[in-house]
């Protein structure tokens, strides 16, 4: 019953909220041995702290991915991520993009046998789809963050998080403090400083400001969602 039940999720998420382009049928997304390896959040924590006591992200032969939408990048984000290019997961390219694309495509000049990829996403499905992609690309480190950023932040706060956590229902967006009360929201990385970080920018006026919300376009022809 168990399996049964595992099975019957795992396929209401991937047709939901992890589908790409030409499906994922043809993915060996029940075989654990093409999955990345899932890290707890103080290993998470712990590994992005090595990581940044180096000036550059490369430097420690480490590329942080954020496998979500660049929208909700906009929102929030582990520090060292770069924004995702796309706005639906299923143009997601990190790996596999075609040559014209590489400039913009964080994998695309790395060694695949020595480098590590750390992956996340909101609440790891779509990292654990997009592993084997890039598992059968023959990408050998790969690590995700197990349960996502919304457990991250329920066990470590916001210690390498910048923003808030943009979330798929009517709220759009929320908090550290919504998951760990207790939660630092200020950044203390080396070069941003010990108060609130401004990132993001509104999409109208260009002011950078540190609390935003995204709405969609009043337009049912556009419907763009937007900070």
């Amino acid at each position: 019953m168990c399996l049964i039940l595992c099975l019957l999720l795992s396929w209401f998420c991937t047709s939901h909220f992890a589908q790409l382009e030409g499906g994922t049928s043809h993915l060996p997304l029940l075989d654990p041995s093409m999955k990345a390896t899932p890290l707890e959040p103080s290993e998470w924590r712990r590994k992005l702290e090595a990581v940044h006591k180096s000036n550059e992200a490369t430097d420690s032969g480490v590329v942080l991915l954020d496998v979500r939408n660049g929208y909700e990048w906009d929102i929030g984000h582990f520090h060292g991520a770069e924004r995702p290019d796309v706005d639906c997961f299923r143009s997601t390219s990190f790996g596999v993009s075609c040559e014209e694309d590489a400039a913009s495509d964080p994998l695309a000049n790395v060694d695949k046998e020595k480098t590590d990829i750390m992956m996340y996403c909101t609440g790891g499905i779509r990292c654990d789809v997009y592993s084997t992609i890039l598992r059968q690309r023959g990408f050998r480190n790969l690590y995700t963050l197990k349960g996502g950023v919304s457990h991250y932040l329920e066990s470590e706060g916001s210690v390498q998080w910048t923003g808030n956590l943009f979330v798929f229902d009517d709220r759009l967006s929320l908090p550290p403090s919504s998951y760990k009360p207790e939660a630092v929201t200020t950044v203390t990385q080396s070069g941003l400083g010990t108060k609130k970080h401004s990132f993001a920018y509104c999409y109208i006026c260009g002011l950078q400001v540190s609390l935003l919300r995204h709405r969609n376009c009043a337009n049912i022809d556009c419907n763009l969602l937007y900070l």
